[in-house]
């Protein structure tokens, strides 16, 4: 019975460890329910890190720990389907074209047409464990851009997709 309970503990944190209150806005950060540290006991069995924001601390934030993001780069957090059309550019990369009217990327209000997808977050397999970590991909293909926001599942504990945006100055 002990064993039972102990079983029953562990599937309760797990399943509250990603947990997340009301959000102000959407695209704005949720809040977890849980700390940081609370949710890297979960993540852990993922792997050494979890990428959730620039500005969260390890392992859920730039491996680097610098939570600055360049000039004139912006994050934005979107549930899927994010409700973007990206045109591949000639040098790689991609740039928003539109937004869908009513969509998950609409409503967050922060994209504008010409904002250039400079980063992504993808889940990727880390010798045995799987971790989601920030990737620069100003020069990846519209393929490999579209596989990487896919890898945002829930059997992953992902709930959004992370972008980084860079917004040309005017």
């Amino acid at each position: 019975i002990d064993f039972a309970i102990k079983m029953l503990a562990m599937a309760c944190v797990a399943a509250c460890a990603f947990a997340r209150g009301p959000a102000v806005e959407l695209g704005a950060r949720w809040h977890p329910t849980l700390t940081f540290r609370d949710r890297a006991q979960v993540a852990m069995e993922f792997g050494d890190s979890f990428y959730s924001a620039h500005d969260a601390p390890p392992p859920f934030g730039p491996k680097s720990g610098d939570p600055t993001l360049p000039k004139n780069v912006f994050e934005i957090y979107l549930p899927r389907p994010l409700g973007i059309q990206f045109e591949e550019q000639d040098k790689r990369g991609l740039k928003v074209i539109s937004l869908i009217s009513g969509g998950n990327a609409d409503r967050c209000g922060k994209l504008q047409v010409g904002d250039q997808l400079v980063g992504v977050t993808a889940v990727r397999m880390v010798g045995s464990k799987f971790e989601r970590q920030m990737f620069d991909c100003s020069k990846w293909t519209f393929d490999t851009v579209v596989d990487a926001i896919g890898s945002n599942e829930e059997r992953f504990n992902c709930e959004d997709v992370v972008l980084q945006l860079l917004r040309p100055p005017a």
